[in-house]
């Protein structure tokens, strides 16, 4: 079980089976047959990786939704925008769990593959037009 303490109260955030339902249904992507598949855990994940906060309040609303005691979104995005909250931690702890848990990890590995290889092409596009740009100096 994944916790965080938010104002003196421990809250607990379960990303089990339903969690992966819920999320995955949030974003849909055609595959390579052009069928409608739902991609929303994938996409939470890349925006983990990003350190996006929205996507963080709205990772830890959902996980927390079937949990007792409940967490208000007010006091999430408090707790994201509170200058002692690591969010850069945060969101690699989570990324952490998230490849840990079984009903996550497959799908997890799979995104954060995808974002090493996206951000390996980007680097060489980036020196490449660097060395084009020294070759006009």
């Amino acid at each position: 079980m994944f916790e965080l303490t938010i104002k003196d109260t421990v809250y607990p955030f379960n990303f089990g089976i339903g969690f992966v339902r819920d999320i995955s249904k949030k974003q849909q992507a055609k595959n390579e047959e052009g069928v409608l598949v739902d991609v929303g855990l994938q996409y939470a994940v890349l925006n983990l990786v990003d350190e996006d906060p929205i996507e963080v309040v709205n990772i830890l609303e959902l996980a927390n939704k079937t949990e007792k005691p409940r967490v208000n979104k007010k006091d999430l995005e408090d707790y994201i925008q509170d200058e002692d909250t690591d969010l850069e931690a945060l969101c690699k702890d989570i990324l952490d769990f998230f490849a840990s848990h079984n009903a996550t990890k497959k799908k997890t590995l799979a995104a954060l593959d995808f974002a090493a290889i996206q951000m390996a092409k980007i680097e060489k596009e980036k020196a490449a037009a660097l060395a084009e740009l020294e070759k006009t100096e």
